[in-house]
């Protein structure tokens, strides 16, 4: 059975009371996955929602004709899959180990039925998919490279730029192959967008560090709220 501790340990189950965690114990099961190895596949039968106990999971979906990977997520120790898909009849991601790792995971019915009845999981539940809901309408409204460029760049500047003199000042080399891998985009595209981005005195470098100018950032990303709500992660395929 799993431990009570480990469900605390998982950020949807923190704001539980201790019977509510006991209750729930009982509906969780661990497994274990090698690294690399594929814990579910689009198309098949949805049944669980799972926890990362420890490792990593990495969530994608194949698209062209060629079923070329694409990235979705990246989910921490803490953190949850498979709440988007445990109300329908599949799975419409993949899911596979970037580590080994250990879950826990409850049958998507007992989810629905136990889990969803306690009020601080729902609120959590309900919170993560409002936030899906954000991002994806922003996607459909402005969409393209250039404005996920710009999302990532604000992000980066929240979390370690300096404002002076109309620009803001990153504090950490942002190096052009790791945006690509981050954003899902190629290295020529983002050194098109880039390359654009200095002609119009949006963005230059110092010595690897960005300076971007702030009425560009303002004007571009609008959705600051948005912005600050994307973690950006990156492991291979």
């Amino acid at each position: 059975m799993v431990h009570v501790d480990e469900l605390r340990s998982i950020t949807a189950f923190s704001g539980c009371t201790a019977p509510e965690l006991r209750e729930m114990a009982r509906c969780f099961h661990r497994a274990s996955f090698r690294k690399f190895r594929e814990i579910h596949r689009e198309g098949e039968a949805s049944e669980n929602v799972s926890a990362v106990l420890r490792g990593e999971v990495g969530l994608h979906a194949y698209v062209g004709d060629e079923g070329r990977p694409v990235r979705l997520a990246i989910v921490k120790g803490g953190e949850m899959f498979g709440i988007g898909e445990f109300m329908l009849p599949r799975y419409y991601t993949n899911a596979r180990a970037m580590t080994a790792c250990t879950l826990l995971q409850i049958r998507r019915e007992d989810f629905r039925d136990r889990a969803m009845a306690i009020a601080s999981i729902r609120a959590h539940v309900l919170l993560t998919l409002s936030q899906i809901s954000h991002y994806l309408i922003h996607r459909v409204t402005a969409g393209g490279a250039m404005d996920s460029l710009a999302l990532y760049l604000q992000k980066m500047s929240q979390e370690s730029g300096r404002a002076s003199n109309g620009f803001i000042h990153i504090q950490h080399k942002l190096r052009q192959p790791e945006i690509a891998s981050v954003l899902n985009l190629s290295r020529e595209h983002v050194s098109r967008l880039f390359a654009k981005l200095r002609l119009e005195g949006a963005v230059k470098f110092n010595r690897g560090l960005p300076i971007i100018r702030k009425s560009w950032l303002d004007r571009i990303v609008r959705d600051k709220e948005l912005a600050a709500s994307i973690e950006y992660r990156d492991a291979p395929f």
